[in-house]
């Protein structure tokens, strides 16, 4: 399996078109920032476990892989058998096609009329597109075109996961997180949302840096809308940030307005973190045939949709 290397100055990712297009490591100067699989052929048994899963069509849970659409129900894949939910698409299992490379860019893309399967999957066929680049932190920017002749439903995501903590000698207790929301997604047990976003209290009030502890995380957040940034705000500060206080360094994630979920992952049993950036919320498409805004997005035939963010080193 080709991995590709993009560098610039310090900076350095490895990119494999072949494993969904993901981001498998991304190093700045001698700081490894992305928790990477073990092996690149790592992805084959769970694609959506290390480095940055591009997640397509839909991001997060669809509950009992089932939704319905203009008055149609649609049957997906159960691939979390757990709970018999369909996760986080079936772009992140699909080889992409390199169209472009440079030293510190590449695109690839997925054409769902490569895969005559996909049609009993996804009856609406698409390009994905996606570009990669590294210089001053490491952007992602997707392309998403409605190739068919009907509206298709989609939401888009990924799933970067990051070394908690960044620096080997540090604590995980001891890492911040910070998140630019204004509202909570409440699950039921089977990390569903069961309703409205809710205001946020507790441990889930990330508007100010706190520290991870002892907590875990699997949750779901709306962000606060950009446009509706005070005037004393920067509409370009990030929307998302990990602190490693023993390295006096925060990793931020700066994301276009598109992304107005986030989910954040922290589990008990792996030194990560996840900031996850959605442009909707998990189970979005049956949230919006209950009647609950969750950022589903319908995508008319022969447009194009196109957002991305950047994940860059900063000061605290």
């Amino acid at each position: 399996m080709e991995l590709i290397t993009l560098e610039a100055d310090s900076e350095r990712a490895v990119i494999v078109p072949g494993a969904g297009c993901q981001c498998l490591g991304y190093r700045a100067g001698t700081l490894e920032v992305i928790a990477g699989p073990a092996h690149p052929d790592a992805w084959r048994e769970h694609p959506h476990r290390g480095g940055i899963p591009i997640l397509f069509p839909w991001p997060g849970r669809v509950s009992r892989a089932c939704f319905t659409f203009k008055g149609r129900e649609y049957r997906l894949p159960v691939n979390e058998p757990a709970r018999g939910h369909a996760i986080h698409g079936f772009a992140c299992e699909r080889a992409f096609r390199v169209t472009r490379r440079e030293p510190s860019f590449v695109t690839a893309i997925l054409d769902s009329s490569d895969y005559s399967d996909l049609n009993s999957i996804w009856p609406w066929p698409f390009v994905l597109e996606i570009d990669y680049e590294v210089g001053n932190g490491l952007r992602l920017k997707a392309r998403i075109t409605n190739t068919g002749r009907s509206v298709m439903p989609f939401g888009f995501g990924a799933h970067p996961y990051f070394h908690a903590p960044l620096n080997p000698a540090g604590l995980r207790d001891a890492m911040l997180i910070q998140l630019d929301a204004n509202a909570r997604w409440p699950l039921d047990a089977r990390l569903i949302p069961t309703g409205d976003a809710e205001p946020l209290a507790g441990k889930y009030d990330l508007r100010a840096p706190l520290p991870l502890g002892a907590d875990t995380y699997d949750d779901a957040f709306r962000m606060a809308p950009i446009a509706e940034r005070t005037a004393t705000k920067d509409p370009s500060a990030p929307r998302a940030r990990l602190i490693d206080p023993s390295l006096n360094i925060a990793l931020e994630i700066r994301a276009g307005p598109a992304f107005g979920d986030f989910v954040v992952y922290a589990p008990a049993d792996s030194p990560v973190v996840a900031l996850e950036p959605y442009t909707c919320a998990p189970d979005a498409f049956n949230l919006a045939a209950r009647g609950i805004a969750a950022g589903m997005r319908e995508l008319a035939p022969g447009d194009t949709f196109e957002e991305g963010f950047e994940i860059r080193l900063n000061a605290p």
